[in-house]
């Protein structure tokens, strides 16, 4: 059965080109009106289906892996100091002097947000959310939805690059502790953004927050 006109110009404007328009009506514009849109959304569709229920069910699991992450952040990123909390003047010792009472581990953050591995519940997350757009609660809501998805994008990309960079603080010349500290800090303001993001998306496409 063909799908509603309504729902197929939804199906179309969500895909990545919509994502660098600012607006569902340049979307539409940009197609050159519902005709073109009645023909080529059927071929749209069968190329960019919608997810299914356990697609869908990784955006959650991803979620409270993010979770995980931010209450156990010292824990998880800690490197060899574990779960070990340093004293304040140890703290300062480790960030002014450079010394090795611990080594953090800034590119496990990446495991939890989708750039580590392809089993990771959040690998290629963007583009599954884009497919889910068609599927949201409230169709007005698309404009919405895909600023989420784009700013989401964006965010998890500086997270992994603010990781990446934090892992290499000590090598680079005139490396030291600080540097990777200072990194790590920005890569934990941009998974915490991140998630608020990812909690936006699975609230307007109707999932559960917790799997």
């Amino acid at each position: 059965m063909m799908m509603p006109a309504a729902l197929r110009v939804a199906a179309l404007c969500a895909s990545a080109h919509a994502l660098q328009m600012t607006s569902r009506r340049r979307c539409l514009n940009g197609l050159g009106g519902a005709a073109f849109v009645t023909t080529l959304a059927p071929r749209k569709a069968e190329a960019e289906a919608a997810p299914t229920a356990d697609e869908l069910k990784r955006l959650t699991l991803g979620y409270q892996r993010m979770q995980t992450l931010l209450k156990d952040w010292q824990k998880i990123t800690g490197g060899s100091c574990g779960n070990a909390q340093l004293s304040k003047e140890k703290s300062q010792v480790v960030a002014t002097n450079g010394g090795a009472l611990c080594d953090a581990s800034p590119l496990v953050i990446q495991e939890y947000i989708g750039y580590k591995s392809i089993n990771d519940p959040l690998y290629r997350s963007e583009k599954l959310m884009v497919r889910a757009a068609p599927l949201l609660k409230n169709p007005d809501d698309l404009d919405q939805y895909l600023e989420a998805v784009n700013l989401w994008g964006q965010k998890i990309q500086m997270s992994s690059l603010n990781a990446y960079t934090s892992a290499w603080g000590e090598a680079n010349p005139n490396g030291s502790k600080a540097q990777v500290a200072a990194y790590m800090q920005e890569a934990k303001y941009d998974v915490e953004e991140s998630a608020d993001l990812l909690k936006r998306i699975l609230v307007m496409l109707g999932l559960p927050l917790t799997a």
